[in-house]
This record gives structure tokens, C-alpha cells and sequence, in this order.
């Protein structure tokens, strides 16, 4: 059996959001899910992708699906990269690569935190396309597809240079993978196991 461990977004908690309807879900199709609570305060991106690497050890890599939304999603492609797991899913991937960062604006800079910014900054995209070699199924809502253009961009982008992506737009979604549209589409994409 395949397991998922899925990061969540900035913050976000299984009680902050319904992500039990999301991995209830995805096991309906036959697959394992693990929730991976990350500690958002006071970290960076290297904190993040260490606490999924610490989840990740403790399971057999060849069965592994990485998964993540927003940041939980940038923080499962920067560990894809090194870690090689059996497939990877991006929901809502954030622009915050080392490309990213000239574009953004002051406020967001200063919303996120100049420790983090500078982590960002570290990390380019380009490099880790190149390093991600499982199949990849990137997700994005219609709405956010129109609303954000640096998300979009992103999301492109990663299906052009990683060699075994798609990208699957969820119908009527916005920036919330746990919107009743962005889980249908979800479903409706992975491969049912049972």
C-alpha cells in the first residue's frame, strides 16, 4: 500500500481546516495518509523540509507519495528533490523560489519574515526541477489560476521541466485544497489502489 504524507498550508493545522475530507478521500482509493504537522513559527523552509524528512524515514521510500499544499506544497518539491519518493503532489504550488523573490511584493516580504526570505532566496527552482525524477501530478484551482499570477507561473513552469508531470486544473477552486471542487479533481486524478 501506498502512504501519502501530506504537509499542509502556512500555519494550517487539522483544526484550523477540514483536511480529514481531503485524506478521507484520497483513502477511499486505497491509499494510506499521513498528516505531517509542521511548526511554522520561528522556522524556515530548511526547519520544514527537515520535520518531513524526520516522517519520511520512518517508511519505505519506494511506496512514499509526497504531497503538500501551498507552502506543505513548496516544502514537498524542495524534499522531493533529495529524498527521490515514489511520486509527488502539488497542490497550489507558492512561488518562493530563489526566481521568485525579485518579484514579490514589500508587504508579502514583510508578511512572511526576512528570515525566511533569505532561506527562499536559497532555494532555486531550476536546479530542483532537474533533480525530481518521480511522476508528478501538479494541482491548481481555476479561480486561483486566474487570480494569481506568480502561482500559475510556477505551476507551469514545474510541469515543463520536471520530466513526468501534469498539470490538472480543479474546476471553481480557489486557493483552498480542501474546497469540495479541488477534492473531487484530486480524485478523480489518482490512480485508486483498491
Amino acid at each position: 500500500m501506498k502512504t501519502v504524507l501530506f504537509v499542509p498550508g502556512f500555519r494550517q493545522s487539522l483544526h484550523t481546516h477540514d483536511y480529514k475530507s481531503l485524506l478521507t478521500s484520497v483513502e477511499s482509493k486505497g491509499y494510506k495518509t499521513v498528516f505531517v504537522p509542521i511548526i511554522w513559527d520561528r522556522t524556515t523552509v530548511v526547519d520544514w523540509v527537515a520535520q518531513l524528512e524526520h516522517e519520511y524515514e520512518k517508511h519505505d521510500p519506494k511506496n512514499i507519495i509526497l504531497a503538500g499544499f501551498s507552502y506543505g506544497s513548496y516544502t514537498a518539491f524542495v524534499a522531493a528533490a533529495k529524498l527521490n519518493p515514489s511520486e509527488l503532489w502539488l497542490f497550489s504550488l507558492s512561488p518562493y523560489f530563489a526566481e521568485d523573490i525579485p518579484h514579490l511584493k514589500k508587504s508579502w516580504k514583510k508578511n512572511i519574515g526576512m528570515r525566511r526570505v533569505e532561506q527562499f532566496k536559497l532555494v532555486n527552482f531550476n536546479l530542483l526541477t532537474k533533480r525530481i525524477n518521480c511522476p508528478t501530478k501538479i494541482f491548481i484551482g481555476e479561480i486561483e489560476l486566474e487570480k494569481y499570477e506568480m502561482l500559475k507561473t510556477r505551476c507551469q513552469e514545474a510541469t515543463k521541466k520536471i520530466k513526468q508531470s501534469e498539470l490538472l486544473v480543479a474546476s471553481n477552486a480557489d486557493h483552498d485544497v480542501t474546497n469540495e471542487n479541488y477534492i473531487k479533481k484530486i480524485a478523480e486524478s489518482i490512480a485508486s489502489l483498491s
